[in-house]
């Protein structure tokens, strides 16, 4: 190890304290080849695993290691303080933004990695649209509780595509919460066609969609609909001042409550900024599991050659499975004259 550099603790150790750095740099390694930099003052890491584990009963160990620069100013916090904390609502809110300020970083890893090798790229695309198309029918079978909806779900969600898409899409799940009451005089209706926010401009506020239906563009090309309520949109750029990175169209008359920081902060209930935190130390922990994924792929195939005509067999059966579940689909749309179900083909 360089002796410049102090390790706070291991990937894969039992993650029993977290670390506030009162003033200074660490180095967080997800793998020896994938790093990225948080420093300042006051800055807490190592909470994520604590939080995660104590708001979703896992025992998730170490994500990365973590290396400070020989000088920097360490505070060790034990897990238990940090659990126990979470009831102030500033506290957490301090814990948020550093995740989100984690999860740009990781997500820029990500960018790099998939940018290298575009059959990864088409493998994760294809396996995101088979889980959303599945999640979408699930959706619709909570709502119509239809037998035959209920045997084609559980046929499809055995799949290994399903599988590889969930938790590829857990990097990019949106957080859904209810509004809590002390922010109901926040609602704000937007007509047919009007901007919520626009890319590029600073995030100053996050939106929870309370009805209606919104549409996101990327460089004026529409990338997606948002149409399930509750669903909470621009928390990172929000927390970050970040410039965002969509433009936010409303397709029907819109309702949402905005939130701003100073919002946040006033609150009196703590519900709010400990889901978001908890959504993010989420997207952080699927964001170094797909690191690691594409980086075992990378050495497989790069050790062994016959590896690489692997995974080019694993991507055309995901493309088959995939086509496989529209065409199913298709026929009992038809058969069981279910054209409420026909957008989930043309998402």
């Amino acid at each position: 190890m360089d002796e410049q550099l102090l390790q706070l603790y291991k990937k894969n150790a039992i993650a029993d304290n977290a670390y506030m750095i009162a003033d200074g740099t660490v180095f967080l390694f997800v793998t020896e080849a994938d790093k990225y930099v948080l420093q300042g003052k006051n800055v807490i890491i190592g909470a994520t695993e604590p939080v995660l584990n104590s708001k979703t009963y896992e025992n998730i160990h170490r994500l990365e290691t973590a290396l400070a620069v020989k000088g920097t100013t360490i505070k060790k916090i034990p897990a238990n303080t940090i659990i126990q904390s979470l009831n102030n609502t500033a506290f957490t809110m301090n814990l948020a933004i550093v995740e989100a300020k984690v999860v740009v970083l990781t997500n820029d890893i990500l960018k790099k990695n998939m940018q290298i090798d575009s059959q990864l790229v088409k493998e994760r695309n294809i396996c995101i649209e088979y889980y959303t198309i599945v999640h979408s029918l699930q959706l619709e079978y909570e709502k119509r509780k239809l037998p035959w909806l209920k045997d084609l779900i559980e046929k499809f969600r055995t799949s290994i595509t399903f599988k590889k898409g969930e938790a590829f899409s857990r990097a990019n799940e949106s957080l859904r919460i209810d509004t809590p009451r002390e922010l109901s005089a926040n609602m704000i209706e937007f007509p047919p066609g009007s901007l919520l926010c626009e890319e590029g401009s600073v995030g100053d506020a996050m939106y929870i969609l309370e009805s209606g239906q919104l549409e996101v563009y990327i460089q004026n090309s529409k990338v997606a609909t948002i149409a399930e309520k509750s669903t909470v949109v621009g928390e990172i750029a929000m927390l970050l001042s970040m410039h965002r990175t969509a433009t936010l169209k409303a397709q029907n008359t819109v309702v949402v409550t905005k939130i701003t920081r100073e919002d946040l902060r006033r609150s009196t209930s703590p519900e709010l900024t400990q889901a978001l935190l908890v959504s993010l130390a989420k997207k952080h922990h699927a964001n170094v599991l797909h690191i690691m994924d594409i980086n075992e792929k990378k050495a497989l195939a790069y050790a062994d050659s016959s590896r690489q005509e692997l995974i080019k067999t694993e991507a055309y059966r995901y493309q088959n499975e995939l086509s496989q579940l529209k065409y199913t689909l298709e026929k009992l749309i038809q058969s069981k004259q279910a054209d409420y179900l026909e957008y989930i083909l043309n998402k």
